[in-house]
């Protein structure tokens, strides 16, 4: 029998670390988003906005330069690379968010077949994961860190089996993708489930209204930031997953669940952010 997962405390979660008086931006980290294929420009600024809305000190987005209206209308602190990119210039501390409106075109493949022999810790989504289906654990030849964060059509394709089999037993589902490609997971859906090294956890905040183009997008870029600005790889992974579903949680609760946008998701994390603050200082 697969062994339970716990649920997660939002009231017990733990914030974001306290900032230095002497800190400036390149103290917190300098994500890298990888995607915005032509037609998928918002994707790749939702994830961009959300790795800095959780403290990364600097955002660049990698993308098709179709993609660039979506960036300087929507995210202009956010600096730009054009496809094709290379990425053998990356800082020390830079962290990869790769996946957000990417496409399985050549470009992307490329892209991948590179990211793929980084050593950098990354976060993979959406096309990310579908292109890895396709090469399977091979595309992944260094010992990074990395997250996943599929949801179950994307686990069924990394998995080689059904969507009905990945919903009929998530835990299982989780547990045979970790014990395939490695690293840090998040099963989205219903209750998404959490595996880590130190995690094996349910988060059962969120509601069906976060079912919305974008939102993933912006758990993306959330679990990026977070690794930016030095939080470890389980830590990140509770956070980043339990403050996208608060914040989807609080904007339901402004708006209703029906006319949630992942834009309103993405707005609603300061607040989230607040309430964690607000806890640990006694307010």
């Amino acid at each position: 029998m697969t062994e339970p997962f716990a649920a997660l405390n939002w009231q017990a979660m733990p914030g974001l670390p306290v900032r230095s008086p002497q800190a400036h931006k390149g103290s917190f980290g300098h994500v890298f988003v990888v995607g915005g294929g032509p037609g998928m420009g918002g994707a790749l600024a939702l994830a961009s906005a959300a790795a800095y809305r959780v403290g990364s000190g600097l955002v660049t987005a990698v993308g098709h330069p179709s993609a660039i209206p979506y960036l300087a209308a929507h995210l202009p602190e956010a600096t730009w690379r054009d496809w094709p990119a290379a990425f053998g210039d990356l800082p020390d501390h830079a962290v990869l968010a790769v996946g957000p409106g990417l496409g399985q075109g050549l470009a992307a493949h490329d892209l991948l077949l590179e990211i793929g022999t980084l050593s950098c810790p990354q976060v993979w989504d959406a096309d990310a994961l579908n292109i890895l289906a396709r090469f399977g654990p091979k595309l992944l030849t260094t010992d990074a860190l990395r997250l996943f964060t599929p949801h179950p059509g994307e686990a069924a394709r990394l998995l080689g089996i059904t969507v009905a089999a990945v919903q009929a037993d998530r835990i299982a589902a989780i547990v045979r993708l970790r014990a395939r490609y490695g690293g840090y997971w998040v099963l989205k859906g219903h209750h998404s489930l959490l595996l880590g090294c130190a995690v094996r956890n349910l988060c059962t905040l969120g509601n069906p209204g976060m079912a919305t183009g974008g939102s993933g997008d912006v758990l993306t870029g959330l679990l990026a930031g977070l690794l930016a600005v030095g939080l470890d790889a389980d830590r990140s992974l509770s956070l980043g997953v339990c403050l996208h579903a608060r914040a989807g949680d609080i904007a339901a609760a402004e708006m209703g669940e029906a006319s949630l946008l992942a834009g309103d998701i993405l707005a609603a994390v300061p607040r989230a952010l607040q309430e964690l603050t607000q806890r640990h200082d006694g307010n």
